[in-house]
């Protein structure tokens, strides 16, 4: 039995060291402009998929921008402000980036992981 909590301990040990741990470019950041930005300083949460990892949505509450019910019940302006000034462990933008970089991360990437009419 010790053996076995000692596995889940080193398991669970590794997956949180392990979380955003991978910083290398993406195809993400080969499309250019704004998804250059959004590899740069989203992805490392949010992943490319726009999921974030298991751990992060449980535990850190990222959202799951390819959920069709949260992007339905949150507006551009809300998050707009949620990049500009930080929210819960999310570090505020306002100042890294410039304005218009965050409203296109909103408008364009954040958007663009909203799932296809007819899914």
């Amino acid at each position: 039995m010790k053996k076995f909590i000692s596995m889940i301990g080193i398991c669970a040990f590794c997956i949180l060291a392990s979380y955003g741990c991978n910083h290398k470019q993406t195809a993400l950041s080969e499309k250019g402009g704004i998804w250059a930005v959004y590899d740069r300083e989203c992805r490392e949460c949010h992943k490319a998929s726009g999921k974030g990892s298991l751990i992060g949505r449980f535990i850190f509450k990222i959202p799951n921008f390819t959920n069709t019910k949260w992007q339905d019940n949150v507006s551009d302006s809300r998050l707009i402000i949620s990049v500009a000034n930080g929210k819960r462990k999310m570090p505020g933008y306002k100042g890294k980036l410039k304005d218009e970089e965050i409203v296109d991360l909103v408008k364009v990437c954040v958007r663009s992981f909203y799932p296809p009419q007819g899914q």
